[in-house]
């Protein structure tokens, strides 16, 4: 039969899950329906609450002893929390050029998460001990949707929810996922929001003339988006494909007239033709020039300006293109908005243009490129082989409790792929999305264990899904309330086996967080409180830069304390890194210079010349200078450091 959008069904495929979302009116009398459905409330409320109570917990461990958190100098977490830190300062003292500001320079990482952390913090109070609670809501979330996805593929209650709740312990009790998301990442969160989209776009597609639901799905694409592009990559993908491919048949019935009333060939040429796309291609052909012949500059007017990297200039072609498509839809808005049906006009206008709006601001639209792309690449002797062994590896290691859980997981996911034609329509979304992000994280060249983190609940959604379907197949023979037994006899088990089974090591060093040695904090708390009352103070380190000390200066201030970035990076010699920090020192406007020396730091990066060897030129530097004069100096336990504070005359 057809449905309203020409999609074809066949008897083995049903129209959709029974639920909440799309429950049929029930016939007169019929209590054992209404029954049904006051489980599925009941069991979904007892897993949010089971995994709020657990983010609790979380919470309060952290909270309890924060300083361990704090361990690795050049970890991004330190970052995520300076953004959110300085937008919730910004709003306190009500200094919307600062707000602004710190917003514009949101590029590589969009704004989302900084904006939640932000919030958080004006509630909660400034305190670094809330940092977490973005990244626990992005995990409560996550087991919450993961549940509702896995419930939704079975129009068969027992069956739905035996593979919700599989799908839901291995969620939860995932050693690194669970580590990642108690951390000031982006991760977290960026799992949950991936998961609101899955669950979204599901929930569409059971009703797929519905205009609320789609724009849902692309208002939650839209918030993924802003908050990190390479999560949006890994799922607006595989949804384009899977949507793509259960809808095929209209998408060419709706194309044909249309090309047929404007005389396709007539548009393409009109196209080619336009003075805005040939000027565009212009540009980019400039831009790709440019990039290929390297760093160029220009002498105008007796100035010497430089032209390379060209980002402007690759802003400037991409907003031509955007006047050509702006033109181009108000003059054929009508046809466009009917070519693209309910679905279509809803990711157009509340997805797809305000991330090309954003496209527009300088530099953003090159970050982007560059953060998704390959030359985001830390180490160039990577490739797809090597990764496909180390995501094994840390799939079996660091996201499971044990290597015959990551192996029972995958086997139920496979068995789950067998049944996709008899499960609910937008099934395959699931299992693409499970798909593509794998391969797409092994075929990029830079390679991290937490980059699993927003997309392998995924999996366990399939492990569910094919747990589920096992325990179908026993209804030939099994009455529904003996099948109720065995699945909820097998749950229990599974949680068991969790909970007696010791949690690996390896899942700290997966979630990036490091089990020994001293906070980070103890290379700025001894000396704190000669800092107070300073404009501007720049710290400089042995061992590299850091966004610690912006962040833990402004905590103690609550005030917009200027602590400069003092980056010092390719550091070929002593000599080199002496020379860039005299001529540091002699333009600087900082109050007081702190001079961290520390000859046996953990956090060395010989990749940015960041070795004592090399940058123990900067003390050199410091001592032969005449602008400051030195003050106290600080015994810190970290790498026998010493910290000395000088202050300008």
């Amino acid at each position: 039969m057809i449905d309203a959008v020409g999609q074809k069904r066949t008897a083995d495929r049903p129209a959709a899950m029974p639920g909440p979302d799309n429950a049929q009116p029930p016939a007169p009398g019929n209590a054992p329906r209404a029954g049904r459905d006051w489980l599925d409330i009941a069991t979904f409320l007892i897993v949010l609450a089971a995994a709020a109570g657990i983010a609790a917990l979380m919470f309060a461990q952290y909270y309890s002893a924060p300083d361990l958190l704090w361990r690795g100098f050049h970890h991004d977490r330190n970052s995520h929390y300076s953004f959110g830190l300085d937008l919730a300062l910004a709003v306190r003292s009500f200094d919307p050029a600062w707000f602004f500001g710190e917003l514009e320079k949101a590029k590589v990482w969009p704004p989302l998460h900084g904006l939640v952390l932000s919030a958080v913090l004006l509630i909660g109070g400034i305190d670094h001990r809330l940092g977490i609670v973005p990244s626990l809501i992005g995990w409560v979330m996550t087991i919450a949707f993961v549940w509702l996805i896995a419930r939704r593929l079975f129009t068969d209650r027992t069956s739905g929810l035996f593979a919700a709740m599989i799908a839901a312990i291995f969620t939860a009790a995932s050693p690194t996922f669970r580590l990642i998301s108690a951390d000031v990442m982006l991760e977290g969160l960026g799992a949950g929001l991936s998961a609101a989209g899955l669950w979204a776009y599901l929930r569409a597609e059971a009703k797929p003339d519905s205009r609320g639901r789609w724009r849902l799905l692309a208002l939650i694409l839209t918030l993924l988006f802003f908050h990190k592009g390479n999560y949006w990559g890994l799922l607006i993908a595989p949804l384009a494909i899977a949507y793509a491919s259960e809808h095929w048949s209209r998408i060419v019935a709706a194309a044909r007239p249309v090309w047929a009333a404007t005389r396709g060939r007539a548009v393409l040429k009109a196209t080619a033709g336009s003075p805005l796309l040939i000027l565009a291609a212009a540009v980019a052909g400039l831009v790709a020039f440019l990039y290929a012949r390297g760093p160029t500059t220009l002498e105008l007017f007796g100035r010497s300006v430089s032209l390379y990297p060209p980002e402007n200039l690759l802003t400037a072609a991409y907003a031509l293109v955007f006047l050509w498509w702006s033109l181009t839809w108000w003059r054929h808005r009508a046809a466009i908005d009917r070519t693209l049906g309910v679905a279509g006009r809803a990711v157009l206008y509340w997805h797809l243009t305000p991330v090309a709006i954003s496209f527009l601001l300088p530099h953003r639209l090159s970050k982007f490129l560059w953060f998704v792309g390959p030359a985001n690449n830390t180490d160039p002797n990577s490739g797809p082989w090597q990764g496909l062994q180390f995501y094994a590896t840390v799939f079996a290691d660091g996201f499971h409790q044990a290597h015959w859980l990551a192996a029972v997981a995958v086997v139920l996911a496979l068995v789950g792929t067998i049944a996709i034609p008899r499960l609910t329509p937008g099934t395959r979304a699931v299992f693409l999305f499970a798909l593509l992000a794998w391969i797409g994280v092994i075929i990029h060249p830079q390679h991290q264990g937490r980059f699993m983190s927003t997309w392998v609940f995924a999996v366990w959604i399939c492990a569910g899904v094919g747990a589920g379907v096992l325990l179908s197949l026993t209804g030939r023979w099994l009455s529904p309330l003996r099948r109720g037994a065995i699945a909820a006899v097998l749950t229990i088990g599974l949680l068991t086996v969790h909970l007696l089974t010791p949690v690996p090591k390896a899942g700290a060093a997966y979630a990036l967080q490091d089990a020994v040695g001293p906070s980070d904090l103890e290379l700025i708390r001894p000396y704190l409180a000669e800092l107070d009352g300073a404009h501007e103070v720049a710290v400089f380190t042995t061992f590299g830069m850091s966004k610690l000390f912006a962040w833990v200066l402004r905590e103690r201030c609550r005030c917009h304390m200027l602590v400069p970035d003092p980056f010092l990076a390719g550091v070929a010699s002593h000599e080199a890194a002496r020379d860039a920090m005299a001529e540091r020192i002699a333009q600087s406007t900082a109050d007081v210079v702190v001079i961290i020396d520390a000859p046996r730091s953990r956090d060395e990066s010989p990749s940015f010349g960041w070795v004592h060897a090399k940058m123990v030129g900067i003390v050199d530097a410091m001592a032969d200078q005449t602008r400051y004069l030195r003050g106290n100096s600080y015994a810190l336990p970290i790498g026998e450091a010493t910290a000395t504070i000088w202050r300008r005359r």
